[in-house]
């Protein structure tokens, strides 16, 4: 068992990733379109208040204010091909789950170290202060604090 631990997770990102990300949809949802445009309104208040208290302060004309303000809003229409995915949480459900996965220790862990688990490197601690763990060797992800992962050995089975 401990070979297939190591050989499934030696395979590359790009593969991993095709494996553990199954799209539900490759069109934006109005909700999503919504929730985006929504966190985007506190930006753009933000930034009006600003112009306005540009213009009172140094009369800069009306339409350098307009253009700017247009300007604003257009990056955010434009950015939003691009960035609506990330405000999915039903696009890739299972990107960050961690928790029940594998990977190896890229140092020594004694008691904390380096791991790399999905292609990514992760600090990590070992699950209840155990003997030190080795480099190379297959790890089970415990659970994640933060961004940092606590983790045991890939045990035989």
């Amino acid at each position: 068992m401990i070979e297939i631990c190591y050989v499934l997770n030696r395979r590359s990102f790009y593969d991993m990733m095709n494996a553990n990300m199954k799209k539900k949809h490759d069109r934006p949802t109005l909700r999503v379109a919504i929730k985006y445009f929504l966190l985007q309104l506190p930006g753009q208040v933000a930034f009006i208040l600003i112009l306005v208290l540009v213009r009172k302060w140094l009369e800069v004309p009306a339409y350098l204010m307009w253009g700017l303000l247009g300007f604003w809003v257009g990056k955010d229409i434009f950015l939003f091909p691009f960035l609506w995915r990330f405000y999915d949480p039903d696009q890739y459900p299972d990107r960050f789950r961690m928790v029940g996965r594998k990977g190896f220790t890229l140092t020594r862990l004694n008691p904390d170290g380096y791991v790399q688990v999905q292609g990514e490197r992760w600090q990590a601690d070992i699950y209840d202060e155990q003997t030190p763990i080795e480099k190379d060797e297959t790890i089970y992800v415990e659970a994640i604090n933060g961004l940092k992962l606590t983790v045991r050995p890939c045990a035989e089975d």
